[in-house]
Order: C-alpha cells, then structure tokens, then sequence
C-alpha cells in the first residue's frame, strides 16, 4: 500500500506523463494541418487518460478511470463480473462533457468569424 506522500507523488508522474503524451499527439497532428481533428484527439485523449475513479467499492483512493476499468475487467472475478462497469460511467461523463465543450467552442468560433 501506498503512503500518502507515495500516492500524491504517483499522481504528479502521471499527470505529467500524461501531459507529455497529449503534447507529443498535439505536436504530431498539428503537421497534418486538422485543427478539429487535433481538438477532438486530445480533448477524448485528456477526457480517457485524466477522469478519476476510486480504485475498489469503498476506497477513498482514486486513479484514473481507464485503469481502473481495465483491471476490473481483466483481474476481477467471481461475484462482482459487474465490477468492470463502475468505470465507464465517470468516463461517459467526461467524454460526453469534452465532445459538449468542444462543440460550443466550435459553434462559438464560427459565429464570430
């Protein structure tokens, strides 16, 4: 089990790691000339890799959605084969809320143009 200090460490990596996955995808698009595209791939990118879940039913600890469903679906069995769909709703939410997002931003940009 992770110390606190430990756990908020492995967060800031990841955060960061994050950050340079989403940078290096941004920089990547940005030489095709698609600036939609590029909006929506790191807003769905961001939305997957940064939504938080708490890891086990009654756990104050979070981590990322994504990871959390995965394992729930590859490691969890027996009574709780549900257990891999307690993710997908905080990322349902997350993506529904990032397409929603980028939509008015859309909508937004071309009013005033």
């Amino acid at each position: 089990m992770l110390t606190e200090t430990e756990y908020l460490v492995a967060w800031l990596v990841y955060i960061l790691a994050t950050f340079g996955v989403v940078g290096t995808v941004w920089r990547a698009l940005s030489l095709l000339n698609f600036v939609v595209v590029r909006k929506v791939v790191v807003g769905v990118l961001l939305a997957l890799l940064l939504t938080p879940w708490a890891v086990s039913v009654g756990e104050p600890r979070l981590a990322p959605a994504l990871f959390v469903g995965v394992f729930d679906a590859t490691l969890q069995r027996g009574a709780e084969d549900v257990a891999m769909y307690r993710a997908l709703f905080p990322l349902s939410v997350s993506l529904m809320v990032v397409v929603l997002l980028l939509t008015a931003e859309h909508l937004l940009n071309k009013k005033h143009r």
